[in-house]
Order: C-alpha cells, then structure tokens, then sequence
C-alpha cells in the first residue's frame, strides 16, 4: 500500500473476470433452454373444402359432430395427448391463398424450429380437379421447410365412392411437382439464376419422391367425417402423429 491507495492485483483480477464471464456464459444458455420453444407443433395445411378444419376438430374431440366451414383466421388448441402421453400443439391453417404467405414467414420460416410434423390436408373426391393447386401447396410447404420435416398427406373423404385412393393422389402429386420444378428451373434458365434455391431440386432429371430423402413423407386415408356424421376414421393419421 503506498499514500493509502490499494492496488489490485492483475492475476486476481484477471480470475475474477474469467470466472465472471464463464457465469454469464452458463446463465445465457440456461435462460436460452428455458424459453425457447420446443418442436410440438403439428400443422395442418390444405386448399379450402379439404375438410381440414373438420379433421382437426376432430382429432381434439372424436365425437364431436361438426359442420365444414371456411376459416380465415388460424384455429390452435393446446394440449392434444398422443398415445404414448406426449402433449403436442395443433395448428390449422386457413386454406386461403391470400393467407399463405403469411403462414410461411409466420409459422414455416419464423416459428421452424417449433415445428413436430405437417398434416397436408387432401380432398380425395375432387383431387382430379385441384391436382394442380394441391401440387402448388405442398411444392411451396416443402420448400420452405427446408424439406426436412416429416409431412403426411392425409386423403381425405374416404367414405365417398369417388375418392382418389392413397396411392392414385401420391403418383399424380409426383407428376405435377415434376412440371412445377421442370418451369421453375426453366423460368431460372431465362434469368442469371440467383433464385435457384426456390426449386426444390435441380437433378435436371424428372422428379422423383426420392429427391428430397430428407422428408418423411406418408400418403394415408381417412375419413375425418361421414355424409351421415357418424363415422369417424382416423385411426392411420393418429397412428402417424403417435410416432413423431
């Protein structure tokens, strides 16, 4: 000590720091786990009339009865129990197309690391209408989930006699990704091809399920609702989210 001033010793000092910001260090990842969400959102998605609101009603409550109707604005319940007791959060989207890019830079894209598995919700009675705007939906979904995420195509309205089959709806939504990806890559042919990454494969060969190996992508069947309101048929889609 000299003139009564203390000097600090530079070893001390120095610990003290280190010790200091290995702390801070350990409370920011701490904090981070605690508040950062995890994956337990499963998103249902699909054109108008798909019968996706009525699905999703009824996977919360089998016996509840409920009349189709258009949404506009996103339905969520928390709290669905899978059967081996995980608690996941459902999401249905409205089938809009004015309202879909909002659901990609809201949910797709802000909210991915939320995401569990998506539920592309199909109309199998009217498919060989709207093969097209199916395709569109469910390239974009890809795309912008970075194609890794487990997606199930759920063919809805079983019960109808003139429903596509599970496997009719996969072989179809393979031919038109196919033309989808074959006029985007061709739309990039005519510019410097800085928008490459919107396609969601660039094999130069014709499309194929297996060019995006990262997806887990299922086609089942089911019956969300009978003409009569009394059957119910969702065992395959239930079985599916079971296992995420």
């Amino acid at each position: 000590m000299d003139g009564g001033v203390l000097t600090a010793d530079p070893t001390v000092l120095s610990i003290v720091v280190g010790v200091f910001v290995v702390a801070i260090s350990i409370l920011f990842v701490i904090l981070r786990k605690c508040f950062s969400r995890k994956a337990d959102t499963i998103l249902l998605v699909g054109l108008n009339g798909s019968g996706k609101t009525v699905l999703f009603s009824r996977l919360i409550n089998q016996s509840n009865v409920v009349s189709s109707y258009t949404s506009i604005v996103a339905n969520e319940y928390i709290g669905y129990l899978t059967n081996n007791g995980r608690s996941l959060r459902l999401v249905d989207y409205p089938g809009a197309e004015r309202l879909r890019k909002q659901m990609f830079t809201k949910i797709c894209r802000s909210q991915r690391g939320t995401l569990r598995g998506i539920v592309m919700v199909v109309d199998s009675s009217t498919f060989g209408k709207q093969a097209r705007d199916v395709a569109e939906l469910l390239y974009d979904v890809l795309y912008e989930t970075g194609k890794s995420l487990p997606v199930v195509v759920a063919c809805n309205k079983q019960d109808l006699a003139v429903s596509k089959s599970a496997q009719a709806v996969k072989g179809a939504l393979e031919r038109e990704i196919g033309l989808i990806n074959s006029s985007r890559e061709a739309a990039l042919d005519a510019t410097d091809g800085s928008d490459l990454r919107r396609v969601l494969t660039d094999s130069g060969k014709e499309f194929a399920w297996d060019d995006v190996p990262k997806t887990r992508i299922e086609f089942i069947e089911c019956t969300a609702q009978s003409e009569d309101n009394e059957v119910s048929s969702l065992s395959p889609l239930i079985e599916w989210i079971d296992q995420l």
